[in-house]
């Protein structure tokens, strides 16, 4: 993104690029990334028994805009009450829900945030002519918002993965389909980048809340801009095949969305990529990459 202003013209408004940089400087998170529980993507029930339900981001889904809303509030709400007032105009601009100057864009971003009231994301009121936002847990229960650990010895809620500012300001926010954001999400919430197995599209469906057409053409176009990418095949036992072993192929997510790792994850995902099963993932996929298909042919 860039770091000047697209627009210098005096009594202007400035772009949507420009908003959300202001936003994300605003922010002031030096790790330039915002932490997202696990929960939003997919939640667990109650009880001993580990079952899983998909939490509030499908309904997200069918707004690219509402979508951008919830991320950016999650961006900039800051640590005192988890809150932030600034003028409709702005969130206007940052989501691309209206570019207007005239008054109208407060109705256009209420009917938004409205949305994500009753989603249980977010509470509102009113913060002299604004309105301060702040938002709350992203399972949608409604509960008070606070800072996730991340620690093993936590909660599942307390489980979360981080969205990188390169999102927006490598333009991902536009270019990718919501079917691609959709699976992108979901890829970022397993927090294993090196060992996403492509289950059937109807597994996904059921375990996410989305269609297996969204499964299907998001991961299609994910492979497609080089976000997702073969990583490893490896053998494994299997009793339905008539050699009581079959192979698999774990994939994994692209730079900049590779850094949802803890560090023993890390360390045993560098462990899997030994030589000889680099070699075998390079022969398999050398026919589709012409670098890889002209350095492997017969001289």
């Amino acid at each position: 993104m860039n770091t000047e202003l697209t627009v210098l013209k005096r009594d202007m408004p400035v772009g949507q690029d420009d908003t959300i940089r202001m936003l994300l400087d605003q922010s002031k998170r030096s790790g330039r990334a915002v932490p997202i529980r696990r929960a939003f993507v997919q939640d667990a029930e109650p009880g001993l028994r580990l079952v899983t339900r998909p939490g509030p981001f499908p309904h997200l889904l069918r707004s690219p805009e509402r979508l951008e809303l919830f991320l950016l509030i999650h961006c900039v709400t800051a640590r005192a009450d988890w809150g932030v007032t600034a003028r409709s105009e702005t969130w206007g601009r940052a989501t691309g829900i209206s570019f207007a100057t005239n008054g109208t864009a407060s109705a256009a971003v209420s009917r938004h945030l409205a949305k994500l009231k009753a989603l249980k994301l977010i509470s509102t009121a009113p913060d002299g002519r604004m309105t301060r936002i702040t938002k709350l847990l992203e399972d949608g229960s409604g509960a008070p918002y606070s800072l996730p650990s991340g620690s093993d010895e936590g909660t599942r809620k307390d489980t979360y993965f981080r969205v990188p500012f390169a999102y927006w300001e490598q333009h991902y926010y536009k270019s990718l389909s919501m079917p691609a954001k959709a699976m992108l999400f979901i890829f970022m919430a397993m927090r294993n980048p090196f060992k996403i197995l492509l289950h059937k599209d109807r597994e996904f469906a059921t375990w996410y809340g989305v269609s297996p057409s969204t499964v299907s053409r998001g991961i299609t176009e994910l492979k497609a801009k080089g976000l997702l990418y073969e990583f490893v095949s490896e053998q494994f036992l299997d009793g339905s095949s008539v050699f009581g072993q079959s192979t698999r192929v774990r994939w994994a997510l692209a730079a900049p969305f590779d850094l949802n790792l803890n560090k023993k994850d890390r360390e045993a995902a560098a462990a899997t990529w030994t030589p000889e099963r680099a070699a075998g993932t390079a022969l398999r996929i050398a026919p589709g990459i012409p670098v890889l298909s002209r350095a492997l042919a017969p001289r």
